[in-house]
Formats: C-alpha cells, structure tokens, sequence
C-alpha cells in the first residue's frame, strides 16, 4: 500500500489534509517509520512527485489495519463536516438487516449514508429507512436503501440465546430488546412446572413469530402442547416456520397449533380450548388488560400462571394492579401470588409493566 512518508511532528496536518481530500485509505492506520509517519493513500492520492505532496514521498510499505469505530468513519469529510451532529445514532440490527431512522434533513445523502453503513457492518445484507409503525399491528412501514447482493426481502434470522428465529421486520412484530422478558418468562415457567407432575399447557395468544416459543416449546418436560396465534395473517408463514424449527428439537413427540385470529374468539371458535391453558402469555401491551374477560376462560380450573405485559402511567401501578385484579376475580379466579415489575420507560409519563400471577378457579370445577 502506497504510504506518505511525513516527519512525525507533521503527521496531524497531512493527515487532516489526506482525509479532507479522501486520499486517507480508510481502516488503515498510521505507520511508525523510524523518525517519520507513513500515512495510508488509496488509489485516488496523486503520485509521487505531485506538487500537492510539498516534496514528501510517497513508498510502499504494508499496511496496518484500524478498526473503525463508527460507520460514518467511512463517509466523505466533506459530508462529516456539513452535517456534523446530524446523523441518526440508534440504529437496529435484526439478522443482516439493519433498520435505521434517517432525519429529513439527511434524506439527499441517504444512499452514501447506507453505503457506510454496509461498510461498517459486513454481516448486514440489507439497509432499510425505518419510517415508523403503520396500521392496526403497528408493522414498521420500511424503505429499502441499500443491498449489497441487490435482494430487497427483509425476511431474516436472528439468533437468541442460541435459538434460530425467522422474522421480517416489514410484515411482522419482533423486538430483540425483548430476549431477557423472554428469559425471565421462561424461568417464571420453569418454576410454576415444579408444582405439576406433567408437562403444561401453554397459550400465547398474542404470539408474533413466536419467539417465547423458542424457550418454552422446546423444552419437553416443560411443555407438552402449545397454542400460538397472532391476528396478523401476515404473521402465520413465520409461525408455522418457526414452530416447525422449534418442534424438531424436542426430545419428545410434542403438539401445537398455529393461528391467526383475533385472540378473543378463541373459546367461541375452539371450544375444545376452554379451560386448557397451564400458561396465559398476554403480550399486547396496549390492550392486553381489557382483552383479559375475553381469555380468562382459556385457563385451567386448576392452578394456571398468567403472565402478561402492559403500557401504563408511571404513577398508576397501585391503581393498575388493583384494576387488574377486579378483573380476576370478575372471572371467577382466585389469586394465590402477583407481582408486578417494571421493564422499562415507555415515554417521559408512562412505563411497559410485566405482571405475574397464580391463579385457581374459585369454584374448581
């Protein structure tokens, strides 16, 4: 790699000067040469000799390789430099597609702005505009801007806590921040189990792609059949997929079943599921609560743990709790233990809350 060879004391200015110029090979370092620096040149750089170098030469030497340390390392200085402070710093990975909110003002150097970012990111095939939720399943309403194979599917496969999961941002929910909720459920079952002598029963309603499913079907001493379903149809092909994955990795024979329909006819159109639910998940944090007279009967007469999760104001947990347990015992259920704690911040006034609770029919029957 071509490197010009400056004293060290220069090494700032021709750096600079390289770099406002795009002359600096980005991710190579500065060379140690003795009392001089070599700096990194890529094929744009003038030649040796050029009046620019101010009777520095340039030799050849091997390069050092330097981790950038943010994607916009890679953009121009030009671009750097107009619109410092602008560029978006959260971004979201899902498998190789990196889904990203680029302000309006930077809607003209999008294209560059995604080329860096495939640069930065070599496990990422595909960068999306993020524009935000659309419709009654609040799916992210996305805009493909660069593909490094050319593919404009945002179909993918994530990896969580050694499970593969099939999601597509632009037809489905899916939330990675969510894997240790996933892991605290799991553990939640994990302890209910120690109260039976059988594998449970387990209904997520509210399923997305299925993503608790990976901790809690594929475990055959902890669950024995699962219902999942989602509203979403777009949903059922990524549910079906996932759970197929899921069942195969088993060490026994287990049943589930897949469906798309609103979450509470599920006892008027599958009588066959009332009272069968070990485990209630009710992950619809802006309507759960109110969906729960519609699906308290989907639990067993015996002992059943329900766990759900719901957006309320920070001020408000007492009244929530006391709220949610009216509806409880409106449902005939008795309530041996629940917990409520907070995941995290929703917005300035409001939180996302998970509530745990063990219930018993009143009139076990």
């Amino acid at each position: 790699m071509r490197h010009l060879r400056v004293p060290s004391a220069k090494t700032a200015f021709w750096v600079e000067r390289c770099k406002e110029n795009s002359w600096y090979e980005l991710g190579s370092g500065v060379l140690p040469l003795g009392e001089e620096r070599g700096i990194p040149l890529n094929d744009s750089a003038p030649q040796n000799g050029d009046d620019v170098w101010d009777g520095f030469i340039i030799t050849e030497e091997v390069g050092t390789s330097k981790k950038t340390q943010h994607w916009t390392e890679h953009l121009p200085p030009s671009l750097l430099e107009s619109n410092a402070n602008k560029f978006p710093q959260s971004y979201e990975i899902q498998g190789d597609v990196l889904l990203i909110k680029i302000p309006e003002e930077l809607e003209n150097i999008e294209s560059e702005l995604a080329q860096a970012m495939l640069k930065q990111y070599p496990n990422v095939r595909i960068i999306c505009h993020d524009e935000g939720v659309d419709g009654e399943f609040r799916i992210r309403n996305l805009r493909v801007l660069e593909s490094r194979d050319g593919s404009t599917t945002t179909q993918t496969r994530i990896k969580e806590h050694g499970f593969f999961i099939h999601v597509d941002p632009s037809k489905t929910y899916f939330s990675g921040r969510l894997s240790e909720q996933r892991k605290m459920t799991h553990k939640a079952v994990l302890k209910f189990r120690e109260r039976f002598q059988r594998p449970l029963t387990v209904f997520d309603p509210y399923a997305g792609v299925g993503p608790s499913m990976a901790y809690l079907y594929t475990d055959s001493d902890l669950t024995e059949c699962a219902y999942v379903n989602d509203m979403n149809p777009e949903t059922r092909d990524l549910l079906e997929t996932n759970m197929n994955v899921f069942d195969k990795k088993r060490d026994s024979d287990g049943t589930y079943v897949v469906g798309t329909m609103d979450a509470r006819l599920l006892t008027s159109s599958l009588p066959e599921t009332r009272n069968m639910a070990d485990v209630l998940l009710v992950n619809l944090p802006h309507d759960g609560v109110e969906h729960l007279p519609d699906l308290l009967p989907l639990l067993s007469n015996g002992q059943a743990l329900l766990c759900g999760w719901s957006i309320i104001e920070k001020s408000e947990t007492e009244a929530f709790m006391n709220a949610l347990k009216a509806i409880l015992h409106a449902g005939n259920r008795k309530i041996e233990s629940d917990k409520l704690d907070i995941v995290k911040g929703f917005s300035a006034t409001k939180s996302m809350v998970r509530y745990e609770c063990i219930l018993s029919s009143k009139t076990n029957r």
